[in-house]
């Protein structure tokens, strides 16, 4: 009662498992590619868009709305104007997007929401189109353009 049986039902016996075993084994083999494929997929689309390089006057003109929002000082500067008492000024003061501190003589800019951070720091983060505090994200700047998925109903 071996594999190679001379019995003809035993034999088909055999055959029918194969082909059945044969079958199982593509269609998890399928399934699996499938599976595999869609993460492949999804995960291309979760991917930043990765922009062409933006023109220096691009950048220059959402950095002159930024000025308008947020205009550039030294933090010495806005130390006088903040009337707060001057101990400790360099200690107390960390732009936590580099997480360096802010020297007086650095210049700086400062949210609506009060918080405080390197100039070239807060350029890049807002160059990135981010427009909110990177600390409290509160909104700072509106951006002018919409997603075209947004709708306008007119009652």
């Amino acid at each position: 009662m071996g594999l190679l049986s001379d019995d003809p039902a035993e034999l088909q016996l055999y055959t029918h498992l194969a082909i059945v075993l044969g079958l199982g084994l593509g269609l998890v083999t399928f399934i699996i590619m499938c599976l595999l494929l869609s993460l492949f997929v999804n995960r291309r689309e979760r991917r930043p868009v990765v922009k062409a390089k933006t023109r220096k006057g691009d950048s220059h003109d959402k950095l002159r709305k930024l000025d308008a929002v947020s205009p550039a000082r030294t933090l010495e500067d806005w130390w006088s104007r903040a009337k707060l008492p001057s101990e400790g000024a360099d200690e107390q003061f960390m732009c936590v997007v580099c997480l360096e501190s802010v020297q007086r003589s650095q210049e700086i800019r400062e949210l609506k929401c009060l918080h405080v951070f390197h100039r070239e720091c807060l350029e890049k983060w807002y160059l990135q189109d981010h427009f909110n505090c990177p600390l409290c994200l509160r909104a700072y700047y509106v951006q002018e353009t919409y997603s075209s998925n947004d709708f306008v109903w007119m009652v």
